[in-house]
């Protein structure tokens, strides 16, 4: 894909992201600076926390398979090195009653630290960044998807029930 292509791709997905907010010029500011913008879940979009050890264990325990398994949740994954935490955006549905151990839904009310489109990862810094980019305004993780990725978690060793 051309620069000037990704260009117009990453503003679209930042303009999408921010859309919500009284002022979103105050996000890219953030971005700007740190690299992360804390936006508002609930509306445009939600989040399901996950910790690490449910993804690690749906991937085998093998930390080098775990983007490979987020890939398969066809949408865009932030993770927290930071707080051992992964973030999968999903559409802004309210929450399942109990998605199981190691796994919240982060709604209305909920507020999550979002890096920059293209920080994709880790660094010294130890911040957040897209395990998985979002590759599109609108771009979301498939619900169906995560409930089995966190089933497969919670059952494997290593994971949340064991």
């Amino acid at each position: 894909m051309h620069t000037a292509t990704h260009a117009a791709r990453d503003a679209a997905v930042e303009a999408w992201l921010t859309a919500d907010l009284k002022r979103p010029s105050y996000a890219h500011e953030e971005w700007q600076r740190h690299h992360l913008a804390c936006l508002a879940l609930g509306r445009r979009f939600s989040a399901v926390r996950l910790t690490d050890e449910v993804v690690y264990a749906a991937a085998g325990q093998v930390p080098g398979l775990a983007v490979a398994v987020l890939r398969g949740l066809d949408g865009p994954v932030i993770h927290d090195p930071y707080g051992r935490r992964f973030y999968a955006l999903v559409p802004p549905s309210p929450p399942k009653p109990c998605l199981g151990p190691g796994a919240t839904h982060l709604g209305l009310g909920s507020y999550l630290g979002v890096p920059r489109v293209g920080c994709t990862g880790p660094d010294e810094s130890h911040a957040s960044y897209w395990a998985v980019p979002i590759e599109a305004p609108g771009s979301l993780c498939d619900p169906a998807r995560l409930t089995e990725l966190i089933r497969a978690g919670t059952a494997m060793p290593g994971g949340a029930e064991s």
